[in-house]
């Protein structure tokens, strides 16, 4: 029996008591199973949690440094430094045409499915107000300080069958970039030079410059998976307008953390990034990142962070994308 048959037979029989378990307990409902529930305690707490100090390994030890001390290198990762200064526009798809509103659109009301966001506990009230770091860890323990992912047993159990994969949810009705789910691995890495996306003009794409930014321009066309993680490059489904320390200061360390995994082991991680809007605002206010590590189910790198799409000393107009310096 190969390594891959064997370890599908054990995920089965590991299902299998799962569901028999929730069948017996009268708890299978139309609810999404997630491999992490979460307790209504932990979600009303989450602000508490960012106080405590748990035991990290030497992994997570490491990214939190980085990530506090705002210090992570850029070399290594190309998730969206292209920041061009193209004209203004609420949305446009990757042939640079104004998008619509019509049948490939996604009312505003189905972006995100309220009741896996509840069990998830990931509503953008439930969210902090910004203290300084660039993150915050969601559902975090003792165990996992960088915050515990909800993957349903459905999406990990595509990822242990099917390997690679990534799958681009539609633009909604207003043109927003919406979540992003894939497994990456050594087979999906990005190959080569990246292409030019400046084309593309995400929603709320209004970009000014600002002498005390680094590079000057303030908005980045973020890839949701990062091109070095997943090769998908000029795809309208997987660019938002993020600041320049969104990008560089809040999702490139956990990027990193995930290509240096796949490089070190030659394993997979399930990852998925999601957009965080305010209502009918054009630009999200942060981004959730999810990860865990497919082979070892978390043990070596599991994370979930959401991301501030902010930048110092910048008033941004989140329904708009407009912005001025703050002067603070």
């Amino acid at each position: 029996m190969s390594r891959k048959s064997a370890y599908k037979q054990v995920l089965s029989i590991g299902t299998a008591v799962v569901l028999g378990f929730a069948l017996f307990t009268g708890s299978l409902d139309e609810a999404p199973k997630l491999l992490s529930p979460q307790s209504d305690e932990q979600a009303a707490a989450l602000a508490e949690k960012q106080n405590e100090s748990p035991s990290r390994t030497d992994d997570e030890a490491d990214l939190v440094a980085r990530l506090e001390s705002g210090t992570a290198s850029s070399s290594d990762s190309q998730n969206s430094q292209d920041s061009g200064d193209g004209s203004e526009s609420t949305a446009t798809n990757t042939n640079g045409n104004v998008a619509s509103a019509d049948s490939a659109a996604t009312p505003i009301d189905e972006v995100e499915n309220p009741d896996l966001n509840r069990a998830r506990g990931v509503y953008l009230s439930s969210v902090p107000d910004y203290a300084g770091n660039p993150y915050v860890a969601l559902r975090a323990d003792s165990t996992h300080p960088l915050g515990t992912p909800s993957f349903t047993l459905d999406e990990y159990e595509r990822a242990t069958e099917e390997g690679c994969f990534k799958k681009f949810s539609k633009l909604d009705s207003l043109g927003r970039t919406r979540k992003a789910l894939a497994c990456v691995g050594p087979e999906s890495l990005g190959q080569g030079e990246r292409g030019d996306i400046s084309r593309i003009h995400p929603a709320g794409w209004h970009q000014q410059r600002y002498d005390f930014i680094p590079g000057q321009s303030l908005y980045n066309r973020c890839h949701l998976i990062a091109w070095s993680l997943c090769g998908e490059n000029a795809n309208r489904k997987n660019l938002l307008t993020g600041t320049r320390y969104l990008n560089e200061t809040g999702m490139l360390p956990f990027e990193e953390q995930i290509l240096d995994y796949i490089r070190d082991t030659g394993n997979h991680v399930l990852y998925r990034v999601t957009p965080m809007y305010n209502e009918e605002e054009l630009v999200c206010r942060g981004v959730r990142l999810e990860a865990q590590s497919v082979e070892d189910h978390g043990k070596t790198l599991c994370f979930h962070a959401y991301c501030y799409n902010l930048q110092p000393h910048v008033q941004i107009d989140y329904a708009t994308g407009r912005n001025q310096a703050s002067g603070d």
